[in-house]
């Protein structure tokens, strides 16, 4: 991504947001009112920044996920195998080990087992 587009659409009073959009030269538009705008809570997420323009460079910063996130989207909704893929496992039934699932718990030290002392 190298170029990211934002659109700040209002300031909600009740909740201190700033209601925001993004798009990117990667998302299929390049118009931020295209896609799902946020909601960001500037005295909330960085109580101590009251410059305006760090303001929007950390919204923008955070805007860049969202961006990513719709071009990844956009990518899914057009690759007709994946998705055909997706809807068979509508109505498929399947059990697992819960050993399968869960990663073995980490070595811990027993009562057997002393901590090595360290001289200083």
């Amino acid at each position: 991504m190298n170029t990211l587009f934002m659109k700040i659409h209002s300031y909600e009073e009740s909740s201190g947001s700033l209601v925001v959009s993004f798009a990117s030269d990667e998302t299929q538009s390049q118009n931020p009112e295209d896609y799902t705008a946020y909601a960001f809570q500037p005295i909330h997420m960085w109580p101590g920044v009251t410059d305006i323009d760090e303001i929007k460079k950390r919204i923008a910063v955070a805007g860049m996920y969202h961006a990513e996130q719709q071009a990844r989207e956009e990518a899914f909704n057009v690759d007709e195998a994946r998705i055909l893929e997706l809807k068979n496992l509508a109505g498929q039934v399947r059990s697992y080990a819960i050993d399968d699932l869960v990663p073995p718990p980490s070595p811990s030290l027993d009562q057997t087992q002393t901590i090595p002392s360290v001289e200083v």
